[in-house]
């Protein structure tokens, strides 16, 4: 069984950026970045009517979403175990691992601006597209029975920076500390 839906860009307060769009089986969903966190911190909030509430906290120097190195995510209040190989060569080594009530996921880059999150029986695409702030969409495309925390986590990313998980993004990163160019660190999550 494949569904979808599509979350468009709208701009909030004066500078809140969010993905917001209605599923059929889902409700209204809402992707805030930044959104509201600890001080010091970039955060991505997922909001909805039929979801759980999940916020990664990272942090990011010149970017408003969040970046995976040293993440924090929250899931319904709890915290929630994230893990990845920021060296590894691979897609499927550097895919993001997160493991929530017994379900390990899988967060991993197609290309730069498609992903897909997996779990045993499911898999949900993410892609983004459009030039322009009226034109900006993420189409979710849901292959399996999902339920509210697979598309909570899955639609969360859109509203992260995603660019260690590709591997120029992975190179980039893993370099940054050596030649001094942002605050990263490489120790895996």
């Amino acid at each position: 069984m494949t569904t979808s839906f599509e979350l468009r860009e709208v701009r909030h307060e004066e500078r809140a950026l969010c993905w917001s769009g209605i599923s059929e089986e889902f409700g209204t969903i809402e992707v805030r970045y930044p959104a509201d966190g600890p001080m010091g911190s970039t955060t991505a909030r997922v909001l909805g009517s039929a979801i759980p509430s999940t916020l990664l906290i990272g942090w990011s120097l010149f970017d408003d979403k969040p970046r995976l190195t040293g993440a924090r995510l929250q899931l319904g209040g709890e915290e929630v175990q994230l893990r990845r190989r920021p060296w590894a060569v691979r897609r499927k080594g550097r895919a993001l691992r997160i493991t929530h009530d017994g379900n390990e996921y899988r967060c991993r880059a197609i290309r730069r601006k498609k992903y897909v999150l997996t779990r045993p029986g499911l898999a949900v695409t993410v892609t983004q597209s459009g030039v322009g702030t009226k034109r900006r969409r993420v189409q979710v495309v849901i292959d399996g029975p999902a339920v509210p925390v697979d598309i909570s986590l899955a639609v969360l990313f859109s509203g992260v920076n995603r660019a260690q998980l590709t591997l120029g993004g992975a190179f980039r990163t893993g370099f940054s500390p050596i030649l001094n160019l942002s605050m990263d660190s490489v120790q895996p999550v």
